[in-house]
């Protein structure tokens, strides 16, 4: 983690902007709980964890919590189903390319097989590896991290005449598991374009016609049709086809079943204000009639739509930034989007953000046109080489970890995309935080868990997120990622506190794993509480990282920035069955009995502790990855 002022201010924000706190002052008079409300609002647990995420990345933006919104703007998700569906003969990945192999990546005839001309070649590395989408393990990953961003659709990309249903399938079973758990899991909907009205047809007979999945279709509210985007012949010359007979007739069965969308292209002059639904928004995102906007990563440059055209240029499209590494990990472009989107959405211009995109990764490398079999030839690869590279190769949509559009995490530029459209997303459709008055519960004796039952502080995790991973790679080869570490699967957390201390309560899904005597990643309790200048990814304190005998445990505090603990008291815990709570003295994390407020996750078997992008991988986290949740507000 970065470090300096301004993190360390951000980190002390996790608290202080609970209650509006600015960084660096002090809350002298926090309102007494007399003087709060009760918490009526009947939350769901799972309505309650979103509604109080919290998070700080590694350039000190934090995620705050959010009242929940009134459901009249909407989220939306490029989502892309191809990894593993595409023939790639390897994995081939430009970043470690140009580092380690310029003269195989740059040749476009290059018969060494580290790079060969016409293979998909992912910009970098994702953080679940070179995956293919027929890993379940993934997709699970994907939708808890969809829902706990609030996303409200995703639109699978079909753009290019190619089905991947048997992906999309896997996508929708996963989502019904957990919206039957009481998640708002995204809703799915299709964005065709090439071949439009063939793939519509097919897709309306496959999935629609038989109303296995009508609970799981995208609408907007107030409007029973599913959504779904295409090129219909009231078009109006927003997209980039040009085959009448693909066009989708108005009179069809199919387009009176859908509530149709327009595919709307950034490179078309024309704009379909009333039905468009753009993928992709160059330069400054302004808004359609129908108040539709698209925020992305990354931009194609002024110049070109090969992104290979965009070194040593600007980084990141039309936002002038300049291609210095630390801006485009920071997401620059995205961040600028977001801002222009947000502001039109408070002048009352746009109701509904659609984010290009998830998990692209993947761009064909093409050699110029006169390396072209005449049979293969492309007719928008330029002759000769590159004006910006000099290089006689050519990528559309993606080249590096920096030209890259995904919102996804990788190991180049770890979660601060995704951390951005949390954020982002929060803004625009939830509402400001308010505090509620908390009960103040004591537990005599911890191991009577029966005493939680009326406890209604309550938040979830997904119960069967943590499960096995046995995953083949994008090129088809089995057995590439494996991961056992599902070792307990966290379902339910209870939290309450009383004028010495804090308890906290824990449910899994079957029977907790004994403590082996040595771990240190067993059933760890995460906390941001008082001055936490100094954390782990915002945490400043842990608990039961050393479990002693006799229902004894650590309390342990962050006294340098990262993983470096040191020994600041002692709680207590009990652990029976699928259940185990812990009874930590608010003295031992700088709190005060008038003003208990504190952000938590609990986390298991995570294999790289000391790194907050494992989080998201290993073991089970409640919540996933770096963020926690707000108690005490």
């Amino acid at each position: 983690m970065k470090k300096g002022k301004g993190i360390l201010c951000a980190a002390m924000a996790l608290i202080a902007a609970l209650s509006g706190v600015a960084c660096g002052d002090a809350e002298s008079n926090p309102p007494a709980q007399s003087e709060l409300k009760s918490d009526t609002r009947n939350l769901s647990p799972q309505e309650y964890s979103v509604a109080n995420l919290t998070a700080i990345d590694d350039y000190g933006r934090t995620v705050e919590i959010a009242e929940p919104g009134t459901g009249d703007k909407y989220v939306g998700l490029f989502y892309f189903a191809w990894l593993g569906n595409q023939g790639m003969t390897g994995i081939y990945d430009v970043d470690k390319l140009e580092k380690e192999n310029p003269d195989a990546l740059y040749n476009p005839q290059d018969t060494t097989g580290k790079s060969p001309a016409f293979q998909f070649h992912f910009t970098n590395e994702p953080l679940y590896g070179y995956y293919s989408m027929n890993d379940e393990w993934v997709i699970t990953r994907h939708i808890e991290l969809f829902t706990m961003a609030g996303i409200d659709y995703v639109l699978f990309d079909y753009t290019n005449s190619v089905e991947y249903n048997h992906v999309a399938e896997t996508v929708l079973k996963v989502c019904r598991k957990f919206k039957q758990q009481g998640w708002k899991v995204p809703a799915v909907g299709f964005y065709t374009n090439t071949g439009s009205a063939s793939v519509v047809r097919s897709l309306y007979k496959t999935f629609y016609k038989g109303g296995e999945y009508d609970d799981l279709w995208f609408r907007f509210k107030n409007d029973p049709r599913p959504v779904i985007v295409g090129v219909s012949t009231a078009n109006g010359g927003a997209t980039d086809q040009t085959d009448a007979s693909e066009f989708l007739p108005t009179d069809s069965e199919e387009f009176k079943y859908f509530n149709f969308y327009e595919s709307q292209w950034p490179s078309s002059t024309t704009r379909n204000e009333e039905r468009g639904l753009p993928w992709m928004q160059w330069g400054d995102p302004v808004p359609l009639d129908n108040k539709f906007a698209s925020v992305s990563v990354a931009q194609h440059s002024q110049k070109s739509v090969f992104f290979s055209e965009m070194l040593n240029t600007t980084s990141r499209g039309y936002n002038g930034a300049d291609s210095v590494e630390e801006d485009w990990k920071k997401g620059a472009n995205f961040e600028w989007q977001w801002n222009m989107a947000q502001t039109y959405a408070e002048k009352g211009f746009v109701d509904n953000i659609f984010v290009t995109g998830w998990n692209e990764w993947t761009a064909i490398k093409y050699p110029s046109a006169q390396y072209h079999d005449p049979d293969n030839k492309w007719a928008g690869i330029p002759e000769g080489p590159s004006q910006v590279t000099g290089k006689e190769i050519w990528l559309v949509d993606g080249y590096n970890a920096e030209h890259s559009r995904d919102v996804e995490m990788s190991k180049a530029a770890g979660d601060g995309f995704y951390i951005q459209m949390v954020r982002g997303a929060r803004k625009f459709k939830m509402g400001e935080a308010k505090r509620y008055k908390m009960r103040t519960k004591t537990f005599a004796d911890l191991s009577n868990f029966a005493a939680w039952d009326n406890v209604f502080v309550e938040y979830a995790d997904f119960a069967g997120d943590a499960i096995a991973r046995d995953g083949e790679n994008a090129a088809r080869v089995a057995h590439s990622y494996i991961d056992n570490s599902n070792r307990n699967d966290i379902k339910t957390i209870k939290v309450a506190h009383d004028d010495k201390n804090v308890y906290v309560y824990v449910e899994t899904v079957d029977d907790i794993t004994a403590y082996n005597g040595t771990d240190t990643n067993w059933m760890n309790l995460f906390i941001s509480a008082g001055d936490a200048t100094t954390s782990f990814a915002g945490f400043n304190y842990v608990i039961n990282r050393k479990p002693k005998s006799g229902g004894k445990t650590s309390v342990e505090k962050c006294l340098a920035n990262g993983y470096n603990w040191s020994d600041a008291g002692e709680a207590e815990y009990a652990c029976a069955g699928n259940k185990i709570a812990y009874k930590i003295p608010l003295a031992a994390l700088g709190l005060k009995p008038d003003d208990v407020r504190f952000s938590f996750k609990i986390a298991d078997n995570v294999q790289k502790e000391d790194d907050i992008l494992d989080y998201y991988v290993s073991g089970d986290c409640a919540p996933i990855g770096r963020f926690g949740y707000a108690y005490g507000k």
